[in-house]
């Protein structure tokens, strides 16, 4: 009896690993539950190395935000560092592009993922505070500008993908 309980629980336990098996190979990866894209994961390997030139792609992975279908490229720069690209599977449009860039310099602001410019920061900065430059960095995309008039400080933290005011604060020298 015990013998044909053991045969019965290792034939179960095969037909059930073998179902898992099946659906494991049919299983393409696809995260977005049989909806289509429009873009290939080709064309958006493509995009992705014409938005970071050198590009050797680690992984792709399919997501959603919200109702939007979006390829997660990680990938690693000519330079050895890591890049996260991610790209609109129906439209194509990049919407997102970052590198992990642990140089604090002002060398950072040659990002091709940047849409503005350090002077244009700058010049937003400046309409939200008032005084003279003494330090902008680029931190994650976002430029940090601080300015000071007299013995009012003004820093100011400006989107680099779009140039909006992400905050600003005003603080009195103590000196």
């Amino acid at each position: 009896m015990k013998k044909k309980l053991i045969i019965g629980g290792i034939t179960g336990a095969i037909v059930l690993g073998g179902a898992f098996g099946v659906n494991a190979m049919t299983n393409n990866g696809d995260d977005w539950n049989g909806q289509d894209a429009k873009l290939s994961q080709e064309d958006a390997e493509q995009s992705a190395k014409e938005e970071i030139q050198g590009l050797t792609i680690d992984k792709v992975e399919k997501d959603k935000a919200g109702d939007r279908l979006i390829y997660e490229v990680e990938g690693t720069t000519e330079d050895g560092k890591e890049a996260d690209i991610e790209i609109d599977a129906n439209s194509g449009e990049i919407v997102k592009s970052e590198r992990d860039d642990d140089d604090d310099s002002e060398d950072n602001e040659s990002h091709a993922d940047l849409k503005v410019s350090k002077e244009k920061a700058e010049e937003m900065a400046k309409k939200e505070g008032k005084g003279e430059v003494v330090e902008v960095e680029l931190e994650d995309g976002h430029y940090e500008v601080e300015m000071k008039d007299g013995k009012t400080e003004y820093e100011v933290k400006i989107n680099g993908q779009t140039g909006e005011v992400m905050a600003s604060k005003q603080d009195q020298d103590d000196d």
